[in-house]
């Protein structure tokens, strides 16, 4: 599956672990995401295997290289 650009943000469920986390896309800056440094061949990665953003915790174990579906 292709990820695509978040289009909402707001409530969402996590497409890997299925928790719920709030989604701030249009406020980027205020996003838990920023915290995550994600190195560029992760963040390809992530973009095919999962539909839309990813929590935190999931996010930031998987930038610590322990990619797995």
């Amino acid at each position: 599956m292709a990820w695509e650009e978040p289009v909402l943000d707001g409530p969402k469920a996590c497409p890997r672990c299925g928790s719920p986390f709030h989604c701030k896309v249009t406020d980027i800056k205020h996003c838990d995401c920023v915290a995550v440094r994600v190195e560029l061949p992760v963040l390809k990665t992530l973009k095919q295997e999962f539909p839309d953003c990813l929590c935190t915790a999931c996010l930031r174990e998987l930038a610590e290289g322990h990619i797995s579906g």
